[in-house]
C-alpha cells in the first residue's frame, strides 16, 4: 500500500496514523490487516481517492459543464492538487485540482 494510500483512508477515517511522517506514515498493523481482509477493499480505495474535474463528472452521473457550475457555486471544492506535465508544447507542469466525491444513490 503507498504512502497516499494510506493517506486517503486516514482521511476516511478507515485507518488511524500514528506518527507525523508523512512520507513514510505509521499506522497500526492490526488496523491494516483488518482493512486488507475487508472484499469491498478495492472499491473503498477507489471513493477514497480524490478525482480530476472529468473523472468527478463521471461518478457524479453528470456533464462536465454542470459539474464546473458546482465548483464555481462553492458546492464542491477542491481537496488537493496534482502536477501534470504536459510537456513543453502544451503549456508545461499544470497544477490540476483534485475533488472527493461520491456518487449519488437514487432511492428507487
Amino acid at each position: 500500500m503507498t504512502a497516499a494510500a494510506v493517506r486517503h483512508l486516514v482521511r476516511a477515517g478507515l485507518l488511524v496514523r500514528l506518527g507525523g511522517d508523512t512520507e513514510f506514515p505509521e499506522v497500526h498493523p492490526d488496523q491494516v490487516e483488518t482493512l486488507a481482509r475487508r472484499r469491498d477493499l478495492p472499491a473503498l480505495l477507489d471513493h477514497h481517492v480524490p478525482l480530476g474535474s472529468d473523472q468527478a463528472a463521471v461518478r457524479l452521473g453528470v456533464r462536465r459543464t454542470d459539474f464546473d457550475h458546482v465548483v464555481r457555486l462553492g458546492w464542491v471544492s477542491p481537496v488537493g492538487t496534482a502536477a501534470v506535465d504536459y510537456g513543453r508544447a502544451a503549456g508545461g507542469v499544470v497544477q490540476v485540482p483534485l475533488y472527493c466525491v461520491f456518487p449519488v444513490v437514487s432511492a428507487c
